[in-house]
């Protein structure tokens, strides 16, 4: 059995720094176990279909969607409106910004 090389000990270490990194960033954003910016991750699940990179054109958010957003941290929100990391999540950072309009023509995001 062949020892693992230093590049993979390398590429390991680093994926375990950078998996320390972003985790230490949504803690810092407004994330813990129970969801994110003061949406549970159901209610999260709910808007991502509005919000999905890669869609010519995404559906509106649903009911449940805008109603979970009513009770959103949305200034938590803005912190992650630059993230890199949105899109390897799926999620078009602009298209997120835009929900409380969408939900409530009357609201914007204000970042």
């Amino acid at each position: 059995m062949n020892a693992p090389n230093f590049s993979s000990k390398v590429a390991f270490v680093a994926l375990i720094v950078l998996a320390a990194a972003i985790s230490a960033t949504a803690k810092a954003a407004g994330t813990n176990d129970d969801g994110l910016c003061g949406m549970t991750p159901n209610e999260l699940s709910e808007c991502k279909p509005a919000v999905a990179a890669g869609s010519a054109t995404p559906p509106p958010p649903t009911a449940a969607c805008c109603a979970s957003l009513k009770h959103a941290d949305v200034p938590c929100f803005c912190s992650f409106k630059n993230n890199k990391y949105l899109p390897l999540f799926g999620i078009d950072a602009s298209r997120a910004m835009q929900l409380p309009t969408k939900c409530d023509p009357n609201q914007s995001a204000h970042c």
